[in-house]
């Protein structure tokens, strides 16, 4: 390539590199797309979004809801066929098993009779696909691989009931404690913790408590930013009802379509923008919680107060142990001047880092920062559709420019995706540091469409998995959060284990792990792992399955990460508590647990209360 190629390349690729650089307003997430549409039984999300093939070797994602949406990918199945080393096709695909003898429904006719007079016609259920809905999370493995192509869980809810007004829950409540009956509370059924599964152990009938026709925002009080929401409600109607009202809650998890605000509260959840708005503990002022002995709430939400030990902390992380949470009274903020997306390319996932630890301080971090290696930067790009004409000649000069100009190896090389929101000028500021931060630690600007296509790419991920489910490849996500200085140490410890595993149990092919930062803070990240492997063949491959993921918790435990960043103990990882709750911490949970549900109607068994 003579010299003026080369500095006619590097002019238009400066022209693309400004272009892409600016940032732009975007609508919210949900402004033209309401529709609920029909969901999954038990896969994940609408019927009208699912991988599908084209050919032998293409596949595209039906419907209209997401980016991801309408178009070939010719690059998807070879990528993967290269990390796992395994074929991807059509003829290999499982069937799905048609369940039709489930277990019968254990009966206490009293109460039921007694709740037909509290509730609506349609508010008392006991058809088999309801009970076998309400009986299941998002557990991939354990609940979502086993339903679809093994067997239904051994144990199921015997009745669903649908509350429309906190009346009625108190009353199921009431009803439920004087007949000896288990309640269960559901709100989206996202969890992946294996929270909703029903204890096999358990003789009595189990009432699963549907939340969702609960799902009114109750008051807004537009002078204090606050609102009373019933618990029911998805993330997405909360945000279409504020949205409307010209104001935001800023609790922005993956699962936000489906997951409710009760949900986020028992399970003390975080979102991507949490650095402007906070993690849920910020967001709720105030919540109630029904419970067998009455109702566990503060009377006035004030900004804050010192009132002693608060119950309201009870209620986080309570994963359906203690009661209902009926209400919550929520921050809301008026939403922003200026939305503004961004990204960043680093040379390795230890200088993407360090930019990241060094952009806390500088009061400037945006309302979403998240880091992702290299294996799941690959992924994303392997979603793309096919390259051509212009758009072909841009990434050609941007690889160039990146690996010959710039040195980056393309199989170390990160990115960041950004997410700026506040005033123009706020905004105009965090552009300004963060891009300018970023020169000191080798990092390149990506674009705003990179970095709002890789924020909503989020929204693709489960469907993916229920995808690559009907292949026999097992994978799920788990997070922790992680010191600073524990990073690297957590990282490769997982990557290193789970190589040895696979070989040890003679995994077919090599592992997937791709992971990113989700979340800084202070004195740390969030760490976000997705692990997958091909388990045809194996004899026992939900085993080796848990086996793998089991030691692979343990590493993170060993090298200083927690249990969960914010999804929550359920069953899963229940085990691991005691390695970090003292014998006392366990103990005095449980003696709370009592005084406000004596005679165990909440009987659901998670955390610190599976036993």
């Amino acid at each position: 390539m003579n010299e003026l190629m080369v500095v006619a390349l590097l002019l238009i690729l400066v022209f693309l590199l400004v272009r892409g650089r600016r940032v732009f307003a975007s609508k919210g997430r949900f402004s033209d797309e309401v529709a609920e549409g029909e969901r999954f039984a038990h896969k994940w999300g609408y019927k009208d979004t699912r991988f599908e093939f084209d050919d032998d070797r293409t596949v595209q994602v039906t419907g209209t809801r997401y980016p991801l949406c309408g178009y070939r990918m010719p690059y998807f199945l070879p990528f993967v066929e290269e990390v796992l080393e395994v074929p991807i096709r059509p003829e290999d695909m499982g069937q799905e098993v048609e369940h039709c003898d489930l277990p019968a429904s254990v009966a206490n006719d009293e109460f039921l009779r007694a709740v037909r007079e509290v509730l609506n016609d349609d508010g008392v259920s006991q058809e088999d696909m309801e009970r076998l809905v309400h009986s299941h999370g998002q557990l991939s493995v354990d609940e979502v691989y086993q339903i679809l192509y093994h067997r239904p869980p051994e144990r199921l809810v015997d009745v669903v009931l649908f509350p429309e007004e906190d009346a009625d829950i108190q009353a199921i409540v009431q009803l439920a404690n004087d007949h000896n009956v288990v309640l269960v509370p559901y709100g989206g059924g996202t969890n992946v913790s294996g929270a909703l599964a029903i204890p096999t152990s358990e003789t009595r009938m189990v009432a699963s408590v549907d939340m969702r026709r609960m799902n009114r925002i109750v008051q807004v009080d537009e002078e204090n930013f606050q609102a009373c929401v019933q618990a029911g409600i998805s993330g997405k109607q909360l945000e279409i009802a504020l949205n409307g009202l010209g104001y935001t809650s800023g609790h922005d998890p993956d699962s936000l379509e489906f997951s409710t605000l009760g949900g986020w509260i028992a399970t003390n959840a975080s979102g991507m923008k949490k650095n402007r708005y906070g993690n849920i503990e910020d967001i709720v002022i105030e919540a109630t919680l029904v419970t067998p002995t009455g109702e566990v709430e503060t009377r006035h939400a004030t900004p804050r107060n010192s009132t002693g030990v608060q119950p309201r902390s009870f209620l986080f992380g309570s994963e359906g142990n203690l009661g209902i949470i009926t209400r919550a009274t929520i921050k809301i903020h008026k939403q922003p001047e200026a939305q503004a997306f961004g990204s960043l390319v680093f040379p390795s996932f230890e200088r993407g880092v360090s930019y990241l630890k060094a952009l806390r301080p500088t009061g400037q971090v945006p309302a979403s920062i998240r880091l992702v290696n290299n294996t799941e930067l690959q992924l994303g790009q392997a979603l793309k559709p096919e390259a051509k004409g212009f758009k072909k000649l841009q990434q050609d000069i941007q690889q160039f420019f990146l690996v010959k100009v710039k040195g980056f190896d393309p199989k170390q090389l990160v990115a960041c995706t950004i997410v700026m929101e506040g005033t123009k000028d706020e905004v105009r500021q965090q552009a300004k540091t963060i891009f300018r931060l970023a020169k000191k630690y080798g990092g390149i600007s990506g674009g705003a469409h990179r970095g709002e296509r890789g924020y909503m790419l989020t929204f693709g991920i489960a469907y993916i998995r229920d995808f690559f489910t009907q292949f026999h490849i097992l994978g799920e996500t788990f997070e922790t959060s992680v010191p600073w200085t524990n990073i690297h140490d957590v990282i490769g410890a997982v990557e290193k284990k789970l190589v040895i595993l696979c070989e040890e149990y003679g995994v077919p092919g090599k592992p997937f792990l791709a992971y990113r930062v989700t979340q800084t803070y202070h004195t740390g990240v969030c760490i976000y792992f997705t692990m997958g492997f091909c388990a045809q063949g194996l004899e026992d491959s939900v085993g080796v399955y848990h086996a793998i993921e089991r030691q692979l918790r343990q590493e993170i435990l060993d090298h200083g990460g927690s249990l969960s960043h914010h999804h929550g103990v359920g069953k899963l990882r229940s085990g691991f508590l005691p390695q970090i709750q003292s014998e006392n911490s366990i103990a005095v949970l449980r003696q709370m647990k009592k005084a406000m549900d004596p005679n165990n109607i909440f009987a659901i068994g998670n955390g610190a209360f599976a036993d």
